[in-house]
């Protein structure tokens, strides 16, 4: 399978590193070591979202269960990914790179958007006290001890400071932390397994009482072709009809519950819970599915502008291009982040650099035009893709969403206006060798670019 096949280059490519000598382990032979497991992370989900769709299609009621469960795997990835970032940096006693810093953050958000995904509201289930106590103790020991000290080694990193740890210390100190995201995990999975099996037991014995119930009914019925024409046959035709429009999905007419306290009346009167029954059972049905579409749109969106996240741009533009190249049409991208962003969180609060982020993104979107892409790339950093828009007419809009940045100053609650300023890179492309990633390559150099002229401008690749 194409899961093994990966875990075994993966294990090769470590037993190769262990075997260099120390001098030899480069940051760049960490670094691609390191991002080769992690490539494993997706092809191992893809498995379990196959058993988890499997084992929601038997038992509709575990659902949530299961998805919190699969949230609590992505969360231990993820921070493992986190630790992960902090290998090369410790091993090589180098400061993180910004890219790192970048990624550090970019890792935070997603954590925080799993834990909110476990942690949310559910069914109950039968132990919901002991469902809690070990979430409380995934907030204690990871989100806290763990998160404290990757932000020591980040802090020593910006300061320049020596690392007080190096990697065997990282990992006997970090990897317990992460220890109750796993048993949030089992705890998830055996509460599901428990489900599944009073599910289980009860549809055995549902099933028999179905089983009693129609052999009940077919010898009543066998019984009831006995009697006069005139007191069984007629009613019996109306109840053939009514079955066959249950059949047949139409539910638009109730068979009646019949006043008679005999076996047409009961019958009667079980066509109608049957077609009640139906109709909850249709309706059960568009509420899971209403909550997978949720779960897909809340998948492709920030959890904090409420605009797409990185992942569902790359999709997007990757299809805007396919599109442009057909009709060799030109494709522009502009990237820009927020200047100064850093001095806002330090001086006013991350929650002033939240509602800085969510003032942007609401001005950006506000002033783009339907069928206009905008994004959040990470941390204060956002993409626009507009359609159908030249080289020159990509610029002048990004002069135009500068200006509008700059002209809507943010006042804070304890009433101190901010004066927000964000720097353009503009790149585009036209042709069949036009790349999402080189376009984005170039809005990035033109981007620095602008930061390096004084900030608050716009500066194209080309």
């Amino acid at each position: 399978q194409p899961l093994h096949a990966a875990l075994d280059a993966s294990r090769a490519a470590v037993d190769q590193l262990a075997g260099l000598p120390p001098a030899a382990r480069t940051p760049e032979r960490l670094k691609q070591v390191i991002e080769q497991m992690f490539a494993l992370v997706p092809l191992a989900l893809d498995a379990v979202t196959g058993y988890t769709l499997a084992s929601e299609h038997a038992y509709p009621r575990i659902s949530r269960t299961l998805i919190k469960a699969r949230y609590a795997v992505e969360l231990r990835e993820y921070a493992g990914r986190l630790g992960s970032v902090l290998t090369a940096p410790l091993a090589t006693r180098q400061p993180l790179t910004q890219d790192e810093h970048a990624l550090l953050q970019a890792l935070r958000g997603r954590l925080a958007q799993l834990r909110q995904q476990v942690q949310a509201p559910g069914d109950g289930g039968r132990n919901p006290a002991s469902l809690a106590a070990v979430a409380r103790r995934v907030d204690t020991v990871y989100f806290g001890d763990g998160m404290q000290l990757v932000a020591g080694v980040e802090q020593a990193s910006r300061a320049g400071r020596a690392y007080d740890i190096d990697t065997g210390q990282l990992a006997q100190r970090y990897v317990p932390t992460m220890a109750p995201i796993l048993t949030l995990r089992d705890e998830l999975l055996q509460e599901a397994q428990l489900q599944a099996q009073s599910d289980h037991e009860l549809a055995r014995r549902e099933l028999w009482i179905a089983i009693t119930s129609g052999a009940a009914i077919l010898l009543a019925l066998t019984l009831l072709l006995l009697i006069v024409r005139r007191r069984v046959i007629l009613p019996l035709l109306r109840a053939t009809r009514a079955v066959i429009r249950l059949g047949n999905g139409d539910y638009s007419r109730d068979p009646g519950s019949s006043q008679r306290a005999d076996e047409i009346g009961d019958m009667l009167r079980a066509l109608s819970t049957l077609r009640n029954n139906s109709i909850e059972r249709q309706q059960l049905e568009l509420e899971r599915q209403s909550l997978i579409d949720e779960l897909r749109a809340r998948a492709n969106t920030d959890y904090l502008t409420g605009i797409l996240n990185r992942r569902a741009f790359t999709t997007a533009g990757n299809q805007r291009l396919h599109r442009a190249q057909q009709h060799e049409e030109t494709l522009a991208v502009l990237l820009f982040d927020i200047d100064h962003f850093k001095s806002v969180n330090d001086s006013h609060g991350h929650e002033a650099g939240d509602q800085v982020l969510i003032r942007v993104a609401a001005v950006i979107r506000d002033a783009l035009r339907d069928g206009e892409i905008v994004a959040r790339h990470g941390g204060e950093e956002f993409v626009v893709m507009p359609s159908h828009c030249s080289h020159a007419q990509a610029c002048a809009l990004a002069e135009r969403l500068r200006e509008l940045i700059e002209s809507e100053p943010l006042t804070l609650p304890d009433g101190h206006i901010l004066r927000v300023t964000a720097s353009f890179g503009v790149a585009s492309a036209t042709g069949p060798t036009a790349a999402l990633d080189d376009l984005l390559h170039a809005a990035d150099l033109a981007l620095y670019r602008a930061k390096r002229k004084g900030r608050n401008r716009v500066e194209s690749a080309g």
